[in-house]
């Protein structure tokens, strides 16, 4: 088969549905198959790889395809699905939604996004990890409390130390099972608090991060897997609009209003919203920028003039190479 072709992949858990048009738009082929590796080849077989290029949505097994795709040599693009589903206004079915994707790839409208390195991926998966049993055990530690206080056991102040826990457990057969939940996961946080320590400390780029006030292994780690490649951000603004630390605007003839606007990295989103929070407490110079603007507007618009400032300052450090001081210019 000669020319150019453009295929689309609309995936599901156990499913894909695959669409390839040539570059007048005819559809080649269009199979719904299981998500194996052989299903995808026997899918794209005749087609050398140099002459076609595939479009997946950035869904929940997007790395799984993506690895599928690149292994038999085949170039992929990353799409947005809110955009592509936008586009494809009402219409919703994995046909459709494969040849949109298809389609919008040859007209070179592909609301397209970034692929993160395999190494990238690793540290969020770990980064992510970390966080998400941070807040299982706290809300294992609230469960306890409650059971407490619906108990009428009185407890002082500083409950999760070895001793005071140990006679928690002698009350309740429920207590004892909750408390051996936040022990596994004590132990299991301790241990890839090393882990992250130890990545955080081994690299340039986290390195850099850990001098700015505010900033710890954990949250370097963090912002430096959200970021990715800093150099895909032409300006700070660009960083900004991408942690969703601005917001959207609606505009319409002479209509201007904000929006919400939920296509964002949340995981940069909230890290920098922590990390503000410990500024504020710990370096003047962000002391006095967060009470200045907290005089001005509220206490949460504060802390997001606090968590842009920052942001804009790590551009500045990850584009020049340099760590935290004063001197550099915003």
């Amino acid at each position: 088969m000669q020319g150019k072709y453009y295929g689309g992949f609309d995936i599901h858990k156990e499913s894909i549905t695959g669409c390839i048009l040539d570059e007048q738009g005819n559809v080649i082929r269009e199979h719904k198959f299981p998500v194996k590796h052989k299903a995808v080849e026997r899918f794209t077989e005749g087609i050398p790889n140099s002459n076609i290029t595939f479009a997946i949505e950035a869904c929940g097994m997007w790395q799984a395809v993506y690895r599928i795709l690149s292994d038999l040599g085949y170039t992929t693009k990353l799409a947005n699905p809110k955009k592509t589903h936008d586009i494809a206004c009402n219409k919703k079915t994995d046909k459709v939604d494969a040849r949109t994707l298809a389609d919008l790839l040859r007209t070179r409208y592909l609301p397209e996004v970034w692929i993160p390195t395999d190494d990238i991926l690793q540290l969020r998966e770990i980064t992510r990890y970390k966080s998400n049993l941070t807040r299982m055990r706290v809300q294992i530690q609230l469960k306890i409390k409650s059971t407490l206080l619906r108990m009428g056991i009185p407890y002082e102040k500083n409950i999760w130390t070895k001793a005071a826990l140990k006679e928690i457990e002698k009350t309740d057969l429920q207590l004892k099972s909750l408390i051996h939940v936040y022990n596994v996961l004590i132990d299991e946080e301790k241990n890839l608090k090393k882990r992250i320590e130890i990545i955080a400390r081994s690299k340039n780029e986290t390195t850099l991060l850990l001098s700015l006030h505010g900033v710890g292994p954990l949250s370097a780690l963090i912002i430096f897997n959200e970021i990715g490649d800093i150099h895909r951000f032409d300006s700070p603004k660009k960083l900004i609009c991408y942690a969703g630390l601005c917001p959207g605007i609606y505009q319409t003839g002479d209509t201007q209003r904000t929006v919400k606007n939920n296509m964002v990295n949340k995981w940069l989103k909230w890290i920098m919203y922590e990390c503000s929070w410990k500024a504020t407490n710990c370096d003047p110079r962000f002391q006095r920028y967060f009470s200045m603007m907290e005089k001005k507007t509220s206490y949460q618009t504060a802390r997001r003039a606090t968590a842009r400032k920052m942001l804009t300052i790590i551009w500045h450090m990850l584009m020049k190479n340099e760590p935290y001081r004063y001197s550099i210019s915003l």
